[in-house]
């Protein structure tokens, strides 16, 4: 018998993200937006991401103190997919208040220039839109 004959059939890979496949690439290593990009540079230490610099980084900026707290007592408590909600959530409210500023405040008190362009419009958001344009 030959190796071909023998071998097993090859399955399918099977991932466990919750992510869809279409999406998966736009988050690998932090994304590749300049506010992932900053986060990352701020709160990466040598054992990895620290959940307490990226608070403390959100409340610096802005982000309202209770919000963060809801997500910091989460993660302190590690309920289920907590980590990535809060890293997402917080991260997408970041990002509303730097796209206005064009900066964001560092853990050392510095302001760093962080540009984010507007995201596209998609869906009914894009539609409702071209329907404001075409009836202008």
């Amino acid at each position: 018998m030959s190796n071909e004959q023998t071998a097993a059939p090859t399955e399918p890979k099977v991932t466990k993200s919750i992510v869809p496949s279409k999406y998966s690439g736009r988050y690998k290593n932090g994304g590749e937006d300049a506010l992932a990009q900053f986060i990352k540079s701020q709160c990466t230490d040598k054992e990895g991401f620290n959940f307490d610099d990226f608070f403390m980084l959100c409340e610096k900026n802005g982000l309202p103190p209770e919000k963060v707290e809801h997500y910091k007592g989460q993660v302190s408590e590690r309920r289920h997919g907590a980590e990535g909600r809060a890293r997402m959530t917080l991260r997408n409210m970041l990002a509303t208040i730097v796209r206005k500023e064009g900066k964001a405040i560092g853990l050392d008190g510095q302001e760093y220039e962080v540009s984010l362009p507007k995201p596209a419009l998609t869906g009914a958001a894009k539609e409702a839109a071209e329907a404001k344009a075409n009836a202008a």
